[in-house]
């Protein structure tokens, strides 16, 4: 408990941070809204013609992307930018010389980041999810049982993306530029995941790397909500993706420990 302990404050700071500047997170949730609503008329057109693309219906993709959106704040991390960031200015010597380990520092910050977005973002999330309710007459199926497990997905979803950043966090070490390892990273996880497009509409071949990959499941809560994963599937998911982060970390453990003695300090 003490261990945890000395975390908490970096928690709450990261939630504090964001109320602070809470102007550019509306900022950017209200760019978010305009996107969304740009993607209904988008769907709205291709669903034309069409009643169900993939199993999914018009009114189920919808809910998807609105589901999407939101699970989507635990799993982009800054993870690399701010590790980027130390690295360059020499600041991360300051944490390796404290007695708090570096990695576990920034996973509660990490969290606390997400939790202060969550509190910003549920209210505009469940108000759109009314609005397309009314306009478009949804009807839910959503169980008790299908919310709870879907929650459970979070702490794993994150941490897997935590270790994923942090990786790329530490080439920084070697590469001195963070800009396109954080653009390449943000590109194939919107692809590989299903935040782009649900992955039942890629193609086969692609769909059949992608199952080989630990990503996919980021995308399975808001499928649970949906009805489209069986409760034996998803409990199945749920331990790959325990297993996935755990073979993240030890990979991170070596890569780390190798890749921080080669690293050059200036000034910090």
């Amino acid at each position: 408990m003490n261990r945890v302990k000395k975390y908490l404050p970096f928690f709450r700071a990261s939630i504090m941070q964001m109320f602070i500047y809470r102007g550019t997170i509306w900022l950017w949730l209200l760019v978010d809204v305009f996107q969304f609503v740009m993607m209904i008329f988008l769907w709205k057109s291709v669903y034309q013609f069409n009643d169900t693309i993939s199993g999914f219906s018009f009114n189920q993709m919808l809910i998807y992307f609105l589901a999407t959106n939101l699970f989507f704040i635990f799993t982009d991390l800054d993870t690399v930018w701010a590790m980027a960031e130390e690295i360059k200015e020499g600041r991360i010597s300051l944490y390796m010389v404290k007695p708090i380990s570096y990695k576990m520092r920034l996973v509660f910050e990490v969290f606390g980041r997400a939790i202060g977005i969550l509190v910003l973002l549920l209210p505009v999330v469940l108000t759109t999810g009314v609005v397309i309710t009314l306009v478009f007459d949804i009807v839910y199926t959503i169980t008790l049982w299908d919310i709870l497990i879907s929650i459970l997905f979070i702490p794993l979803m994150t941490l897997l993306m935590f270790e994923f950043a942090f990786f790329f966090g530490t080439l920084v070490i070697y590469t001195n530029n963070e800009f396109g390892l954080v653009i390449f990273m943000s590109v194939f996880i919107r692809i590989v995941s299903g935040q782009l497009i649900p992955i039942a509409l890629y193609p086969a071949f692609l769909q059949n790397i992608i199952t080989y990959m630990p990503f996919q499941y980021i995308s399975y809560p808001p499928l649970i909500l949906l009805g489209k994963i069986t409760d034996s599937s998803a409990l199945i998911g749920l331990a790959v993706l325990f297993l996935w982060v755990i073979v993240f970390k030890i990979i991170n453990y070596f890569m780390y420990r190798f890749s921080v003695k080669k690293m050059v300090v200036f000034g910090g």
